[in-house]
């Protein structure tokens, strides 16, 4: 269902006009068929909030849709405030950014800390929009300020989508505001944005930068998110080459489809998850000598069948052990412990657990299907009691490249954690990688693997038969076929 309404103007209760930034709600979610996402705590509401750019309205994107998630829009920086009352009620919101969105979206994710912001991803522009080295040069943005009539406004249309072939294609509807509104919003955002912006880039997740972009200058850019490192991804095209629908798609994990792809494959996991078993068993080896205190409190977030509770649940006495998963499994007590499951998007669920709550904290093989890893690594720390430790696990770039590979493929985007990793607040951390195969005697076995424990896709969408043929050339080599599992070892110690 799409709202009709954009928020600009409010009444307040005393009669006066406020003004804000233009909202609008693109999708509404029908939250009755993702409660499996939630289990016992009932639905969660989800949000992307993208902040689009200079020019654009509504009725750009009102085709855009992501299962499981509202979507508002967030465009006309002629005013710089933000109608925050319909953020109520959301479990988690996401960030999107787009062009000189990407400046507001910034400021805005710095100062609503308290908001349960996950995953953020910038496209296309920079913390100094406005700078000669590091964003759109000066001169070239005053002179599109002047626009002086709706010849010069569709010239800049087709440069930012690189021609009109393309523009016909990426904004099949146009925006429908006025000259002078848009005037008026280039010069308000001049107005506000210092010539020296911050180049702090720790509220990003992701970043993708087009090698054609016409508006922001590639190169200026780069500049710009270097400090970024492998957050940074390259897109081929122009300024708006990017297609949001199928964006959406790959770059925000569809929870519901994880949930029950996972409980699908339930019955067969603990037979095929080879790989995962040998990871839970190398994540125990780092873990033993902190379990041997009794009475502790033990987190285990992604505990699914209990590959890793089997382990480590023998080693401890008295604890009080909680198991969180998007579709857990019944698992019984041992060895004088207590155990309490709860099916909850841990991502999520974390957030409200009190500052220095948890002993031990497992995680196996699971926060690649985060949204937001990095924000969750911070959230660990937090939830830690002096002296307590926290064993991690996930696989990183390199775990089965092939699927990068296919045309337009929905792949993961493992996570990048190295400079959260080194600047970790009140806590110490080691890590180390491994890499894990499995040999398969055809590439249809493989495949068969992968969908038996949960990891074939993150897109709804079958795979094609022409994209299945390819992917199964792809990993057959010498007549065996290999899934390779980049895996990455995270050890946290909070101090005290």
């Amino acid at each position: 269902m799409q709202s009709q309404i954009a928020l600009c103007r409010v009444m307040t209760e005393r009669g006066v006009i406020v003004f804000y930034m233009q909202q609008r709600f693109i999708q509404h979610t029908d939250y009755t068929d993702c409660a499996r996402a939630c289990g016992d705590n009932g639905t969660c509401r989800r949000l992307i909030l993208f902040f689009a750019g200079w020019g654009m309205d509504a009725s750009v994107f009102l085709a855009l849709s992501k299962p499981g998630y509202d979507i508002l829009l967030v465009y006309d920086y002629r005013d710089n405030d933000f109608d925050e009352s319909v953020l109520d009620g959301y479990d988690e919101i996401c960030v999107l950014a787009w062009s000189l969105g990407v400046w507001h979206a910034d400021r805005f994710i710095s100062s609503h800390s308290d908001l349960p912001i996950t995953r953020t991803v910038a496209v296309n522009g920079t913390l100094c929009p406005i700078n000669d080295s590091l964003g759109i040069p000066p001169r070239i943005y005053d002179l599109t300020s002047v626009l002086p009539d709706e010849r010069a406004l569709a010239k800049f249309y087709r440069r930012i989508c690189g021609g009109q072939g393309a523009m016909e294609q990426l904004m099949p509807v146009m925006p429908r505001r006025p000259l002078d509104e848009l005037r008026d919003e280039l010069l308000a955002v001049r107005s506000r944005i210092p010539a020296d912006g911050s180049t702090d880039t720790s509220n990003w997740d992701e970043i993708y930068l087009s090698d054609n972009d016409l508006i922001f200058p590639f190169e200026n850019m780069k500049r710009a998110w270097e400090s970024a490192g492998a957050r940074v991804r390259v897109l081929a095209g122009a300024h708006h080459a990017v297609d949001f629908a199928g964006f959406l798609t790959a770059a925000f994990v569809d929870k519901d489809l994880v949930s029950g792809r996972f409980a699908s494959a339930a019955s067969s996991y603990e037979r095929e998850a080879e790989v995962q078993r040998e990871v839970a068993e190398t994540l125990l080896d780092s873990a033993r000598t902190a379990l041997s205190g009794t009475g502790l409190s033990v987190l285990e977030i992604g505990s699914g069948t209990g590959v890793l509770t089997k382990l480590y649940q023998p080693m401890l006495s008295g604890a009080r052990i909680s198991l969180w998963d998007l579709a857990p499994a019944p698992l019984p007590a041992t060895q004088d412990n207590t155990i309490g499951i709860k099916a909850c998007d841990a991502e999520i669920e974390l957030r409200r657990l009190p500052a220095s709550s948890v002993d031990i904290l497992f995680s196996s093989s699971t926060i690649q299907w985060f949204n937001s890893p990095r924000r969750f690594i911070r959230d660990v720390v937090r939830v830690l009691s002096p002296g307590g430790r926290a064993f991690i696990s996930c696989y990183i770039d390199g775990t089965i490249p092939q699927l990068a590979m296919l045309p337009g493929a929905s792949s993961m985007h493992y996570p990048q954690l190295d400079d959260v990793l080194q600047s970790l607040d009140g806590a110490g951390c080691d890590t180390f990688s491994r890499e894990f195969t499995l040999s398969f005697g055809s590439a249809a076995e493989a495949l068969a693997h992968m969908r038996a424990t949960g990891v074939n896709s993150i897109a709804r969408k079958a795979m094609s038969v022409a994209d299945t043929r390819r992917l199964m050339r792809m990993l057959e080599v010498d007549g065996k076929a290999i899934l390779t599992f980049n895996t990455l070892f995270i050890i946290i110690r909070k101090h005290g």
